[in-house]
């Protein structure tokens, strides 16, 4: 792939089952995508894994998107649906994690004694 290729001929070629083309796109709007990410999840490591899934839904849904739309706008959506829906399940993982932290701490306190409660 040459860096003068446009989003349209690597989507086609993409489709096509080309591996290089698809590559040539996650290169092309990775910075882009993490930028969204990183503004929306506010943690570098949350921004990782909302592009990765970023460009998992837009490999499976590549037969779906229309030629005549712009690539990096479709691609923009499909980031800002991952962001929101790992945003929304976020509540649930970090409620986990603090039921185990409390859990664990739970472990370690010891019962208050004469001199504590005074």
């Amino acid at each position: 792939m040459t860096q003068m290729q446009d989003d349209a001929t690597a989507v086609a070629l993409a489709r096509d089952g080309n591996e290089d083309a698809f590559r040539f796109l996650v290169e092309r709007h990775s910075r882009h995508i993490f930028r969204l990410a990183c503004r929306m999840t506010g943690r570098p490591e949350d921004a990782e894994d909302v592009v990765q899934e970023t460009f998992i839904r837009a490999f499976r849904q590549l037969s779906r998107f229309e030629a005549r739309a712009n690539f990096s706008t479709w691609l923009y959506r499909i980031a800002y649906n991952c962001a929101i829906d790992f945003i929304r399940s976020r509540p649930h993982r970090e409620s986990a994690e603090e039921r185990e932290t409390l859990e664990a701490k739970g472990d370690v306190v010891s019962t208050p004694d004469a001199h504590d409660l005074v």
